[in-house]
């Protein structure tokens, strides 16, 4: 799989695999009871849930053979750390890079070290790729940032970044920073392009990775140009937007339960958009934001 390369040299493939949030295996593996319990009183409610939960090692095994190397996950995603640790422990560490995230409660806390920690421990690793904060807490994001930096000087993380972060965000972190965030990852997809803070991170050196990549198929989406170009190339629109993101230099996280979906987020190799139709899939934007808004949301309820 091709790969972008960060600013420290650290390289990184340029399609990532989401976790999803998972609660059955969070509980089942070491407590039968409590996995029980959890079942009855919440899975029954929830069938989406259950099956997302019992499909959540497959999509990730179908990733890994279908040479999506990169996995992004989070201590907000319940139990999912522990679910992609165990499926990737059969896997040779060098073949995947993981990314997980500080969540906010642990901003809120003050326990980042021991956050760490503790995704390190969910995951049966020593080390992850990349280590994020998942969103900048108001009044704790750049205080924390200095965190990040000392687990990073100790060899803990071999690259540090951050999610959610608008430009203002960015500045301020930069202006006490001894080591810039290397990624920045944020919503951003043909409805919500992000023109001016992906400039600003392209000019900074700052890699761009985009979750929502592709605006939850919006039917919208359907009313664009995406159409006919997928028809040009024989392609699904979905697979038209990750090829599209790639080729401005983001990283898109595509996020599946579906193993055939799976596979066919990694069919994109084969073909290449020309600069005319870039540029018309970046004129669908009207601003259309699908998730929170980092400068307008309770960062406790995230």
């Amino acid at each position: 799989m091709p790969e972008f390369n960060l600013y420290n040299g650290v390289s990184i493939p340029d399609l990532c695999y989401g976790t999803s949030i998972v609660y059955l295996y969070r509980y089942g593996e070491t407590n039968f009871a409590r996995r029980a319990n959890y079942w009855l009183k919440n899975c029954i409610k929830n069938r989406p849930q259950i099956k997302l939960d019992i499909s959540a090692p497959k999509a990730i095994k179908s990733a890994m053979e279908n040479d999506i190397r990169c996995f992004d996950t989070s201590r907000a995603y319940g139990g999912a750390e522990y679910v992609l640790g165990k499926v990737l422990k059969k896997y040779d560490r060098n073949k995947f890079f993981v990314i997980t995230k500080l969540r906010n409660k642990d901003q809120f806390q003050g326990n980042i070290r021991e956050a760490f920690e503790k995704s390190l421990s969910e995951l049966g690793m020593e080390y992850v790729d990349l280590y994020l904060m998942h969103w900048p807490v108001t009044d704790l994001y750049v205080k924390n940032w200095k965190v990040l930096e000392q687990l990073y000087d100790e060899g803990l993380c071999k690259a540090i970044g951050v999610c959610n972060c608008n430009i203002h965000h960015l500045k301020e972190i930069g202006a006490t920073a001894n080591i810039k965030p290397m990624v920045n990852q944020f919503e951003c997809h043909p409805l919500f392009t992000q023109d001016e803070l992906r400039n600003y991170c392209n000019e900074n050196d700052i890699q761009v990775m985009a979750y929502t990549p592709t605006g939850r198929m919006d039917q919208r989406l359907n009313k664009t140009v995406l159409v006919s170009i997928a028809q040009k190339y024989k392609k699904s629109v979905a697979q038209i937007i990750l090829r599209w993101h790639q080729q401005i230099g983001n990283i898109p996280v595509v996020n599946s339960s579906n193993s055939k979906h799976v596979i066919e987020n990694s069919e994109i190799y084969d073909f290449e958009l020309n600069n005319d139709e870039i540029n018309q899939i970046l004129k669908i934007n009207i601003n259309s934001r699908l998730r929170y808004d980092p400068d307008n949301c309770d960062f406790r309820k995230l």
